[in-house]
């Protein structure tokens, strides 16, 4: 499956409000768990933080960027919670998979860093996307 077609069906379940709520119970919005991501993908490729390199409890993988550039400033954990609901639905529609969990795919030894970059840009993508805000906050 293209990553075109990957992203035109995953953006029809995308659509879904509920996927937007990070842990805290606030709305994420699309632009900002790009930017979380897109930060992420940048350190990964700066540093060259090659997946077949590092074993998966080196601090080099997916999540390990996520959670630096978190700490960093370029996202939270809403954001970082919502673009794991992302990348999850993108690669079960590109797998055809049930199930995958980014952190398992993203630390799996054939894993490639144009690879995870992919993924991320995809998941980027995807939540741009989608409208700022999909329900109005309450008061």
């Amino acid at each position: 499956m293209s990553e075109q077609t990957v992203i035109e069906r995953a953006l029809q379940r995308l659509t879904d409000p509920r996927m937007w709520y990070g842990l805290s119970g606030h709305q994420v919005a699309g632009e900002d768990v790009a930017r979380h991501v897109m930060a992420a993908a940048y350190l990964m490729e700066r540093e060259q933080w090659d997946p077949q390199l590092y074993a998966p409890s080196s601090r080099h993988h997916i999540r390990d960027a996520l959670d630096r550039t978190r700490r960093d400033g370029a996202g939270d954990t809403d954001t970082q919670y919502v673009a794991r609901h992302i990348m999850e639905l993108l690669l079960r529609l590109h797998t055809g998979a049930p199930y995958v969990d980014y952190e398992v795919w993203s630390e799996h030894r054939s894993r490639t860093l144009p690879e995870v970059l992919d993924l991320l840009r995809a998941t980027a993508q995807a939540a741009r996307t989608t409208p700022g805000r999909l329900l109005p906050r309450r008061k």
